[in-house]
């Protein structure tokens, strides 16, 4: 559930952008131009005004129908760092031919990424002619959500320092699920994580070649680090990206901040290593290869499978009762349904779905994504299919 909602009210339409549209009103009361009130025009100039007036409103209406759809991509991008964000900003927009200028008069949602996003919107919005010259104000209202299921990786924000970045994908700020956290790791050519002590479960994605304590991973590659192991990370010849989940999850500070949500260890490290899980080795079970569950990784807090569906594939609806699942999708695109609301998911979506919720899966198109759940138990159900 990404944007719950939005209520768009143009002072001189009062009319609602989510849900029913309310009627139109015959003055265009609040919009102001240049030295007269185009509702007060002269009696022998009516037809004229009325078909100002007229043009005006279409204009207003048009926007706001557009400018919805925009508004709910807004807090989503704000909705990135934390699901509970609510309240109400007014905007006032000056307008002039090529160009507008917003500005926010008022602000109970107090998101500096929200209002940001709006006033950048609003200033890059086509206003018609009939709306230039004059200046409008529109307000916006936001009701968070229960939690959140699917964000778009290209509006989360990079943090780092040096030559690593972080960004934290899904975390209890963002999704309100503290099961798991997910974040992808960035490393420039030639950086390296250092060797650093994982206080929690985890599990790598290799999205590029690498090397974990020296030994070499490929692209597609997983590694399980458990927890109170240590892990360095290089990446030796070319930039690398990874996906990372940890268990439990919690709420990421210090990798929004862009630092490791680990510590330093230094040249010594505990005993015990990390657990490789090559491709190769990976158990195919149609329409999943697994590669970390309790048979390989002697643990149950999670397993991970890389899952393909074909187009018009649609997974029934079915429930996890204890166990929460992600998916981070490679390739394709598809509608999930999660407790009744249906959403568009791209190559570029992360999905959480919490325990005890219904939810089904149609791909549109061919679909590659890792699968993950935590704790382990809902991947042997693949086993099963002939």
């Amino acid at each position: 559930m990404r944007f719950v909602g939005c209520v768009l009210v143009a002072l001189l339409a009062a009319a609602a952008a989510c849900g029913p549209r309310e009627t139109r009103p015959s003055t265009p009361e609040g919009v102001r131009g240049p030295g007269s009130n185009i509702s007060e025009a002269a009696p022998v100039d009516a037809p004229t005004a009325r078909i100002d007036q007229q043009a005006t409103l279409a204009a207003i209406q048009k926007a706001m129908n557009e400018l919805d759809e925009a508004a709910q991509g807004c807090w989503a991008v704000a909705a990135t760092e934390r699901f509970d964000i609510e309240g109400e900003l007014d905007a006032q927009i000056e307008i002039a031919p090529g160009r507008a200028t917003a500005t926010i008069i008022r602000d109970t949602a107090r998101n500096k990424r929200l209002a940001t996003c709006l006033v950048d919107l609003l200033g890059a919005y086509p206003w018609a002619p009939p709306l230039h010259g004059q200046a409008i104000q529109l307000p916006f209202k936001f009701r968070a959500p229960d939690g959140q299921n699917v964000i778009e990786r290209p509006l989360v924000a990079w943090n780092g320092q040096g030559k690593v970045s972080v960004a934290v994908l899904l975390d209890e700020n963002n999704s309100g699920n503290g099961a798991a956290s997910m974040i992808e790791l960035a490393l420039q050519a030639g950086g390296s994580t250092g060797m650093r002590l994982a206080e929690r479960a985890e599990l790598w994605y290799f999205l590029g070649a690498a090397t974990m304590n020296g030994r070499a991973v490929a692209a597609g590659d997983m590694v399980y680090v458990p927890a109170q192991t240590a892990r360095d990370v290089v990446a030796a010849s070319a930039d690398v990206h990874a996906m990372i989940v940890m268990t439990p999850g919690g709420r990421e500070g210090s990798a929004r901040a862009g630092a490791l949500p680990t510590r330093e260890v230094g040249a010594t490290k505990p005993a015990g290593g990390p657990i490789f899980l090559p491709a190769s080795a990976a158990k195919r079970h149609m329409p999943v290869a697994i590669f970390a569950e309790p048979a390989t990784t002697k643990s149950k807090l999670l397993a991970a499978s890389i899952i393909t569906l074909p187009a018009n594939t649609t997974v029934a609806e079915h429930v996890h009762e204890r166990e929460t699942e992600l998916l981070y999708m490679l390739a394709g695109a598809g509608t999930v349904t999660i407790a009744g609301i249906k959403q568009e998911v791209t190559a570029t979506s992360v999905i959480q779905i919490p325990p005890n919720t219904k939810h089904t899966f149609t791909a549109t198109a061919d679909v590659c994504a890792v699968q993950l759940y935590t704790p382990a138990g809902p991947e042997q159900r693949f086993k099963a299919k002939p």
